[in-house]
């Protein structure tokens, strides 16, 4: 028992020691082979790539380190530390840093007036719900206003091109066709953007 709690301890400490790290604006990618297996299974067609699930958005409020994210609840701040325990124990995390951080602070700014806006269960652009790299992609703008990430035509489907039973039936509970094509977007396209580097694994 006593080593369980040492090992828990040293990676309480490499994640705090890791926070120091993270500038205002980063962000936070998680991974999974089995939670968001659906979005992942949809979003990710390179079977070399890691299953990005989830993105989230770092920001500093008070001297303590925050994930700004689109989730069940809506749209939240998490304290870091419960953020990335919660990721870890899932998978892993990905810190992506934009090349550019000419727009970081107004991004930030403009992703924070979405704080306690409902999720979208079903990532519809233009609606008053909000997901998770819809937040990023509607917030994040260069030094000159002009928004980073695209919107791409929507997948819900898998490798093969056959959309995914879970969407399907998803869908379906709410008397809707499979919205494949229609335009959004997905964390792993934000990831694999050429505005972010990643920065740790």
């Amino acid at each position: 028992m006593r080593h369980f709690y040492i090992i828990i301890l040293l990676v309480a400490c490499s994640l705090n020691s890791w926070a120091q790290e993270i500038m205002e604006g980063d962000l936070l990618f998680a991974y999974s082979s089995t939670s968001g297996k659906a979005i992942s299974e949809a979003t990710v067609h390179d079977s070399s790539a890691l299953p990005i699930y989830h993105v989230a958005i770092a920001t500093w409020v008070n001297g303590k380190l925050y994930a700004l994210e689109a989730m069940d609840e809506g749209v939240v701040l998490t304290p870091y530390n419960r953020f990335s325990e919660r990721t870890m124990s899932k998978g892993g995390m990905l810190v992506g840093r934009l090349h550019d951080r000419s727009g970081v602070d107004q991004s930030v700014s403009n992703a924070m007036e979405h704080l306690g806006k409902p999720y979208d269960d079903l990532y519809l652009i233009d609606t008053q719900e909000i997901y998770c790299s819809e937040l990023v992609q509607l917030s994040y703008v260069n030094g000159k206003g002009q928004r980073l990430f695209p919107l791409i035509h929507m997948s819900f489907h898998d490798a093969q091109g056959r959309i995914l039973d879970y969407w399907r039936e998803h869908y379906a509970k709410h008397g809707m066709a499979v919205p494949e094509g229609a335009l959004g977007t997905n964390p792993a396209q934000i990831a694999n953007d050429p505005a972010v580097e990643i920065i740790s694994e």
